[in-house]
């Protein structure tokens, strides 16, 4: 199976951030070049155009050309499958399996924005990403060298993707790397129950009667102090009369939020998944409604704390762990799920991170 790893990319020069911000750019140029072609050819022919036929009409192009040749191809292949997916919605419309008024032709990017970098061959030199350049773009820019995560030193990485944030003000690297499923020993009839709320992120409940939960006003704590310090930035960005939306430290709050909820998710999925492995749980159930903060009315105050939560975040790190020790992942609508957690009768041990 394949797995992600984040990087924050923070070694760069400041050359090296100009020459990556410049790829981003160019990389969105040659994304609405080829959302242009596709979106006449359909306009004039009432057909759809393929990414072969668009290949064809942008290879000389000038963006085409200072990408590395095969960045550029993933750029063309990302565009095509945003059309593929747009024209999939036209046919079961057409069968009346979809509202027409719901389907959207794709639009172009930004004309100051930026595209992710996505690299599918990956030069690594020890312990080294070599971002990949054109024979035009290396003569005249120094090439970047990104140290990747100890962890990743031996692995297969498959992709490498460059992703722009807030602009382009930083970078986030993902690696998708390949490993092997981990053999456990685990019994099938045994299950875990989990459900996920606010105060107790969550409530977990094995066939055997044992119990435990996992803390999560250590997340609402982050979320609140996260919004109360952007009120605070946004206070003294009105009276600054700052014209852009976000500020520099707006931006820094926001990220440095995103990074420790990030962690707390990853920090809970562990938890559950060695508890498992432990007891020899072979079955996770998990209550789960997509729809479930979409249009939430429990008030201002508390409305903030559940909105922010990302509990389908937390739902899938828990179904990839499932997946790489083996474990069978169950999802339960959250209505039914409550219904046979309360059922059961039991003690709790409280979890903290």
């Amino acid at each position: 199976m394949y797995l992600t790893m984040k990087q924050q990319v923070k070694q760069l020069t400041k050359e090296d951030y100009k020459n990556l911000k410049l790829l981003s750019h160019i990389a969105k140029n040659l994304a609405n070049e080829a959302i242009y072609n596709i979106r006449q050819y359909y306009f004039s022919e009432g057909k759809y155009l393929n990414c072969q036929k668009n290949y064809e009409l942008l290879k000389n192009s000038p963006n085409y050309k200072i990408l590395n040749s095969n960045m550029a191809q993933q750029i063309l292949k990302e565009v095509d499958g945003s059309f593929k997916s747009f024209f999939g919605l036209l046919k079961l419309a057409k069968k009346g399996k979809y509202n027409f008024k719901d389907i959207k032709l794709p639009k172009y990017l930004p004309k100051d924005g930026f595209k992710t970098l996505i690299i599918g061959f990956v030069r690594i030199k020890g312990n080294k990403l070599l971002i990949p350049y054109s024979f035009s773009f290396k003569k005249e820019h120094k090439s970047i060298e990104i140290n990747i995560p100890p962890k990743l030193v031996d692995k297969n990485i498959k992709e490498i993707r460059i992703i722009p944030k807030s602009k382009a003000r930083f970078f986030e690297i993902q690696y998708i790397y390949e490993v092997e499923e981990v053999q456990s020993n685990v019994d099938k009839n045994k299950v875990l129950a989990i459900d996920l709320g606010v105060n107790n992120l969550a409530t977990c409940v094995t066939s055997t009667g044992k119990s435990f939960i996992v803390d999560g006003r250590r997340l609402k704590s982050i979320n609140q102090w996260h919004n109360k310090e952007n009120a605070r930035l946004q206070s003294i960005k009105d009276k600054q009369g700052y014209k852009k939306k976000y500020t520099n430290r707006q931006f820094l709050n926001t990220r440095k939020r995103n990074n420790r909820v990030n962690d707390y998710m990853n920090k809970t999925a562990r938890i559950i998944i060695n508890y498992c492995l432990e007891n020899g749980i072979g079955t996770v159930v998990c209550g789960y409604n997509p729809t479930l903060q979409k249009n939430s009315d429990l008030g201002k105050k508390n409305n903030q704390t559940f909105v922010n939560i990302p509990f389908g975040v937390l739902r899938e790190k828990i179904e990839y762990l499932c997946e790489l020790y083996g474990i069978t992942f169950v999802e339960q609508e959250k209505a039914t799920h409550q219904r046979l957690v309360s059922l059961t009768k039991m003690r709790f041990l409280y979890m903290k991170i």
